[in-house]
């Protein structure tokens, strides 16, 4: 058990102790952004291979969600008084899912973001990112999940 897990279970929503400041907080989310936004992009790129109406609900539910999660993270880089990664270089087509493969190509892309999110997690945030993290986390084991289905269904 951690400090950051000790300081958790006896200071509840409260927090005590050095956490990142606030230019650090920016250059630790910016990846993060990042990395979601491409995700975005290739989640959306999954809908021309989905074939029930149940999962291009389960995918417009997903997206929404990952633009809340993005707008989040870009609130909290705003927040710190630094600019925010837009992804206004970042070429949509250029996330095209592999053809042979999509949902398994997809499952790996959402693993290499859960593995960014995991290194996030020791580190002492503060409490607002890190609630926002926590957030991050629980959404991505939803997409893991849709995910992981999609490739036993797809197999």
């Amino acid at each position: 058990m951690t400090i950051k897990d000790l300081k958790s279970i006896f200071l509840r929503k409260g927090w005590a102790g050095k956490t990142l400041s606030r230019e650090e907080t920016a250059q630790r989310l910016n990846p993060l952004i990042e990395a979601h936004v491409k995700l975005k992009h290739a989640y959306a790129n999954l809908s021309n291979h989905l074939a029930s109406d149940r999962e291009r609900n389960d995918l417009e539910s997903i997206l929404k969600t990952l633009r809340l999660d993005i707008g989040k993270l870009k609130e909290l880089v705003f927040s710190c008084g630094e600019t925010a990664f837009n992804g206004i270089s970042l070429e949509p087509e250029s996330f095209e899912l592999s053809g042979n493969a999509p949902y398994a190509d997809l499952l790996e892309r959402e693993n290499s973001v859960r593995t960014l999110l995991d290194v996030e997690q020791p580190i002492e945030h503060q409490i607002r990112t890190e609630a926002v993290l926590t957030r991050l986390r629980k959404n991505s084991n939803s997409r893991l999940s849709f995910a992981r289905s999609c490739v036993r269904a797809y197999a």
